[in-house]
């Protein structure tokens, strides 16, 4: 099959460069490669395969209502550390066919989707993460009259090169009521799903049933410069699993709250969101749950809480925990976040010459309040009521344009990280993170950036040290140097380094870089994996057409 399809790719690019009007032909090439050297400063021994590459290569064509597409990766010997290690050997990993014409779309293949917010559903690529759980199957997509937008998936998930043992199909409707109450000055739009996971059950456990669903229902409203969304999702009761094993004694069902809500204008902004999750992440296959890997998930879980781009203020970060646990006494969490974005007008007393932008946030997340019967392995949770406290960021931004030649951005963060129940080890963390971003714009079109950090706690790691020095020769062409360093720590002190430069043209993108990598937790839009600690030479190539 995969050959067929690489021939019929070889026609398709032949075709396209010899015929007028015959489609349009685009794709993509990423490499990243690693060269990992030991370090006797954080204990890291050089894995036997030092040398690795990952590779994505793709390639779409379209032709009036069709379009054909595929993804070849390559991880040679293996991926990177951290990484699945059912990233291995090379081969055309997804491929799809695509009809599309006017309110009718079908797509038969590997495709992705997400449902409402994807508290029941999400397949999606991240590839810095090592995330890529498409589905193999069939999805049709259809309008009735901009209405009701209907969406029907069905298939298997993709898991390395493999495909899942169970299979995955769901309904989705969006409906557009205010086109059908006829609304003035208000958005009104309802949505409705259902998702399940067929897998059959080895187990001797009568009440486990081989279908188990998730149902989500939400209404979004806004007006003028209001707006709100609601989602509450329940998933049917079904076994638990951890390190492979399953636990079927109790089966337990779930379920997820969702508020959103906010007020917009120009200069103002204040947006709020709450959840609660209890039992609510789902797996492609039951002994998945619990990977360190992100393999198999179903749905999207991510941890809400504020996304800092500097490095200090990503040591404790915060990761969504939607399981149960009886070791650890967790069958949840509760909480919320609120933004608060507010511009100083230019020539206020505030503003200054350029005006001042101003962001506040605060994060709050516990675990759920609940009493435990080990002897039963059941529980009871308030609905309510927190429990323990699991993380507390309060920070603000500023940002300001000082003149012509200097920008700035200043914030501090003040972060509480249970680390015990987070990650199961260490103490209660308390810290305090200090940063300043100053950007100098120099002449003929090079300018330079210094970063400087510091974090303060009498906990875990002690205190820290940042910066990093980036001069850009151009829009191009530019390098940098930068280092963290732990110099409060009475055990162990060490510089995490890191020097390169990059280098972009049109649409190719080539970076060096050379350090060591702190271990810790890699988030990207709240959803994480492990970092192991190690150090190396990493280089990456990318290009599109």
């Amino acid at each position: 099959m995969k050959n067929y399809l690489i021939v019929f790719l070889l026609v398709i690019i032949n075709y396209n460069g010899n015929a007028q009007n015959s489609g349009q032909l685009s794709g993509g090439y990423e490499a990243y490669l690693q060269y990992y050297q030991s370090d006797d400063a954080t204990n890291f021994i050089a894995p036997a395969d030092r040398l690795r590459s990952m590779n994505y290569f793709n390639t779409n064509y379209t032709y009036k209502q069709f379009s054909f597409g595929l993804q070849y990766e390559a991880y040679l010997p293996q991926a990177f550390l951290g990484y699945n290690p059912d990233l291995n050997g090379n081969g055309i990993a997804t491929y799809y066919a695509k009809y599309h014409k006017d309110d009718l779309e079908v797509t038969a293949g590997y495709f992705y989707e997400q449902f409402g917010s994807g508290l029941v559903f999400r397949a999606w690529e991240d590839r810095q993460l090592g995330i890529n759980n498409a589905l193999r199957g069939v999805k049709v997509k259809y309008d009735f009259n901009n209405l009701v937008g209907v969406t029907g998936i069905m298939g298997n998930q993709r898991l390395g090169f493999k495909l899942s043992e169970s299979t995955i199909y769901g309904v989705n409707a969006d409906i557009n009521l205010d086109n059908i109450i006829k609304l003035k000055n208000i958005q009104l739009k309802g949505g409705l799903s259902y998702v399940a996971r067929y897998q059959e059950s080895v187990s001797g456990n009568a009440d486990l049933q081989p279908v188990v669903g998730s149902y989500s229902s939400r209404l979004d409203l806004s007006a003028g410069n209001f707006y709100t969304n609601f989602e509450y999702v329940y998933k049917e009761p079904d076994a638990r699993a951890a390190n492979q094993v399953l636990l079927d004694q109790v089966l337990f069902d779930g379920n997820a709250w969702l508020l959103n809500f906010g007020y917009s204008q120009k200069g103002l902004g204040i947006d709020a969101t709450l959840r609660r999750l209890e039992n609510i992440q789902m797996y492609s296959e039951r002994l998945l749950e619990g990977n360190s890997y992100n393999a198999g998930v179903v749905n999207f879980v991510p941890g809400l809480t504020k996304q800092h781009d500097f490095s200090l203020a990503n040591i404790y970060v915060y990761q969504a925990q939607p399981a149960i646990s009886f070791g650890e006494e967790k069958v949840g969490e509760i909480g919320g976040q609120v933004d608060l974005y507010y511009t100083f007008k230019r020539k206020s007393v505030l503003g200054g010459k350029y005006g001042t932008k101003l962001a506040l946030n605060y994060s709050r997340w516990h675990g759920l309040n609940a009493a435990f019967d080990m002897a039963k392995q059941i529980y009871r949770a308030d609905f309510a009521k927190p429990g323990e406290l699991y993380f507390q960021d309060i920070n603000f931004e500023i940002r300001k344009k000082v003149s012509k030649t200097l920008k700035t951005v200043l914030s501090f963060i003040d972060v509480k990280y249970n680390k015990p129940k987070l990650e199961g080890e260490g103490e209660f963390v308390h810290a305090n993170i200090a940063v300043a971003d100053l950007e100098f714009k120099l002449a003929k079109k090079r300018s330079a950036r210094v970063e400087l950090q510091h974090l303060a706690t009498k906990d875990d790691m002690k205190n820290w040290v940042a910066g990093l020095v980036e001069y850009n020769f151009n829009h191009n062409f530019n390098v940098y140097a930068g280092d963290m360093y732990n110099y409060g720590n009475d055990d162990v002190k060490n510089h995490y380094f890191n020097v390169g430069t990059t280098y972009t043209k049109s649409s190719t993108r080539l970076s060096l870089s050379y350090g060591r990598q702190r271990g810790g937790l890699l988030c990207v839009g709240g959803v994480c994996r492990y970092v192991p600690s190690s150090k190396g030479v990493t280089a990456s190539l990318s290009m599109s057409f």
